[in-house]
């Protein structure tokens, strides 16, 4: 769990980040918003956990 963030990094699918907030997809099929205090920390946090950052992956299969 990251400080402040109510979900496990296992429920997440996906991100993007506008601004100061990240848009964050739910394996439920879900969206949450989340402005969290430390932008680099966070950033940090989901690329550890494997979440997919989808401006750098879109999840669709290049033939």
């Amino acid at each position: 769990m990251f400080p402040d963030f109510g979900y496990p990094a296992a429920e997440l699918s996906a991100y993007t980040f506008t601004i100061d907030t990240f848009i964050i997809s739910l394996k439920n099929g879900r969206l949450t918003h989340f402005i969290p205090k430390d932008i680099e920390a966070f950033t940090a946090w989901l690329t550890n956990n494997s979440v997919r950052d989808i401006r750098k992956d879109s999840g669709i299969r290049k033939t």
